[in-house]
């Protein structure tokens, strides 16, 4: 059955390669629909470079936009703008298979990853087949990592940094436009990753388990979880706490109040007013996480990170490691285990103790060559056409 789907992929990229392109036509596809780098590069052509023409691939419907023409995908005008788009750029590999010898394929991924993904991983290895791309790092380290992970020659791994690290820089409106006041002395964000994949549950498969699930409404994922008295603590330091679950597990959290200093977001809601968590970054005092790759980004700013692992042996081992260890070194900052060393951790650090600033600024010179808005410029400069002065 395998060797039959790569058949019909083999052929119909011949078939691809056979149709004309056209030079300006750029295809986008992201994971959620308008999200991350992709969407960060779209933005970039819009503003920079009009005469492109831009198409988007969508799973929910067509939405009208000034900027670009958006198409749903698995129908036949999606195929039409897929082998007619001289350029095809995602975030999770999506249509690599039957990519025509004229076309330009760019895997801008959705982060570096510090979870073993692809070849790195326990058994995702067993689902892949080889397809090279070009593909994007942000240093030595992080491409001997997408590398290893999609079995790609080293020298189709560019280090440009990630186009949605520009946004870091964006003197975007975020706050206001999702109707959060400034009037909050610190502003704390917890983005962790995913452990239960609600995706393959809602398609009817068996869904995976990394780690401890979300229990009620135990988003921190620890034993000693009191969300009146994290709410008391938030109000009697003035700090909002904004929560950002990964979008294969917000369903499981959409709705819920749980205080006057608590807010979730959801993938909806900001992709509807067009914001992407980097923009959201920017503004943020400290971030805690666990074993998301959404503090490779924030090590760009020089800002505290707090790593909340209660789970992290579990976690580990259900990963087969990560793919920089060992943890402690490649995570800069306090590791906590429980709601009650989480506020700790936050009321030492906006009292100004910032114990691993050293470690983070080190971490960040190896993780990020780059710590600038020209992530955009240095992609399409490698990518595409260069710009004519």
């Amino acid at each position: 059955m395998k060797l039959i789907s790569k058949l019909s992929k083999y052929i119909f990229s011949i078939v691809n390669t056979c149709i004309p392109k056209k030079k300006k036509r750029v295809l986008f596809k992201s994971i959620p629909d308008y999200s991350g780098n992709a969407k960060a590069f779209s933005d970039y052509l819009v503003k920079h470079y009009p005469e492109y023409e831009i198409v988007w691939l969508i799973t929910g419907e067509p939405e009208s936009s000034l900027d670009y023409q958006s198409r749903k995908s698995s129908t036949l005008i999606a195929l039409y703008y897929y082998v007619t788009s001289k350029y095809i750029l995602t975030t999770h590999n999506e249509m690599v298979s039957t990519i025509g010898l004229n076309q330009k394929y760019i895997s801008l991924w959705h982060g570096m990853p510090l979870k073993k993904v692809g070849y790195l991983g326990e058994s995702e290895y067993l689902q892949m087949a080889d397809y090279s791309a070009n593909r994007i790092a942000t240093s030595e380290v992080t491409r001997s990592i997408i590398s290893a992970a999609f079995r790609e020659k080293a020298n189709k791994v560019l280090i440009t940094g990630q186009p949605k690290n520009d946004y870091l820089f964006d003197d975007e409106k975020c706050l206001s436009k999702l109707g959060i006041n400034e009037n909050y002395d610190t502003l704390v964000f917890f983005a962790p990753t995913f452990r239960a994949n609600v995706v393959n549950r809602n398609n009817g498969s068996e869904g995976g388990a990394d780690g401890g699930a979300i229990n009620e409404n135990n988003f921190l994922r620890v034993d000693d979880f009191d969300v009146e008295a994290l709410n008391n603590f938030l109000k009697s330091k003035n700090i909002l706490l904004l929560i950002k679950l990964h979008p294969f597990e917000e369903d499981t959290f959409m709705g819920r109040e749980l205080g006057t200093n608590i807010r979730v977001l959801n993938s909806p809601t900001l992709k509807f007013k067009k914001i992407d968590i980097n923009h959201i970054l920017s503004k943020v005092d400290i971030l805690i996480t666990d074993y998301s790759s959404v503090y490779f980004d924030f090590l760009v700013l020089d800002r505290p990170i707090v790593f909340l692992v209660p789970d992290l042996l579990e976690y580990g081992s259900s990963r087969g490691g990560y793919t920089l260890e060992p943890f402690d070194f490649w995570t800069p900052g306090r590791k906590v285990y429980s709601q009650h060393s989480l506020t700790e951790e936050v009321n030492t650090l906006i009292s100004g103790d910032d114990e691993f600033s050293n470690q983070r600024r080190d971490t960040n010179s190896i993780i990020n060559r780059y710590s600038d808005n020209k992530n955009c410029e240095r992609v399409f400069n490698t990518f595409f056409e260069k710009k004519q002065y």
